[in-house]
């Protein structure tokens, strides 16, 4: 057993917590039976439990980190202790000493059943689990300060993990629309995280944000253009059978009308709340 130096106090405690999350039960969301089902056909639990032990099954290590995947749930509960201190990259190796020292173990659990296995967390999935906690990204003082002061409390951390989990550099114009978007946009708690999300994703996209406005709009036209083909598509399939179409060399447009719909609608909804009135394309 390692001795505790005072100054590796936070990487203790920081471990403690993950500990503590550790000890209540994994129970498997939706995606990972999903994920379960199609790859392993259905297993039951104690063919689940084969698997794992089968060091010789290619998927066996992407079944185990996806088993130890730290959804928001998770992160809801260590946002409050990163967001008090200060974590660089490189302390992960600190905190993963620790977590390692109190081989973890977990009751993974099937939902709506009694069925569950014991798992000992392995030490490559410690690691990742570590890394997708983004533990040295710090959004900037100005977005949480304004996230206290304009966000619910109900959704308050679970806002601050989603910036913490974004991919993007966090510029000066991003931070500034941010601050906007946070304390003008009043809509329904559900609508809220629609149109946070597809910001998030939105600026992960674009890789000038010098007109974000314009980009939002430029966004939309594309959107409005995927709308028109897949109409226009719907016509044609109203009065010629699908092979007739291939057959002319028609592409297909694997388009959706209602998600360009509902992001039409999005961008419009954010449109309006930050910069105080509505754009309407020029075509």
């Amino acid at each position: 057993m390692q001795k505790n130096k005072p100054d590796d106090r936070k990487y203790l405690l920081f471990a403690e917590k993950i500990e503590q999350i550790f000890k209540h039960d994994f129970v498997l969301s939706d995606d990972i039976i999903h994920y379960i089902d199609s790859t392993f056909l259905s297993p039951s639990i104690n063919e689940l439990e084969e698997i794992i032990n089968d060091e010789h099954n290619c998927e066996r290590d992407s079944l185990i980190e996806l088993l130890f995947f730290p959804d928001e749930s998770m992160q809801i509960k260590l946002e409050e202790f990163l967001e008090s201190e200060d974590f660089k990259k490189e302390d992960e190796e600190k905190v993963l000493s620790y977590i390692l020292d109190k081989k973890l173990l977990t009751t993974i659990r099937f939902p709506e059943s009694k069925d569950s296995l014991k798992l000992f967390l392995p030490k490559s999935s410690a690691m990742q689990f570590l890394s997708r906690l983004n533990i040295s990204r710090k959004p900037d003082k100005r977005l949480i300060k304004a996230i206290d002061e304009f966000v619910s409390d109900k959704f308050r951390t679970s806002v601050k993990v989603r910036l913490r989990n974004a991919r993007f550099e966090f510029t000066e114009n991003k931070i500034m629309f941010l601050r906007s978007f946070f304390q003008k946009l009043k809509v329904e708690d559900n609508y809220f995280f629609k149109c946070l999300d597809f910001m998030l994703d939105f600026f992960d996209e674009i890789k000038d944000d010098k007109n974000i406005l314009q980009s939002l709009l430029d966004k939309k036209e594309l959107y409005f253009q995927n709308l028109q083909k897949a109409s226009g598509f719907e016509e044609l399939l109203n009065k010629n059978n699908m092979e007739t179409l291939i057959s002319r060399g028609v592409r297909i447009p694997h388009i959706s009308k209602e998600d360009a719909m509902h992001n039409i609608v999005i961008i419009d909804t954010i449109i309006f709340a930050v910069y105080g009135k509505q754009y309407n394309l020029k075509s």
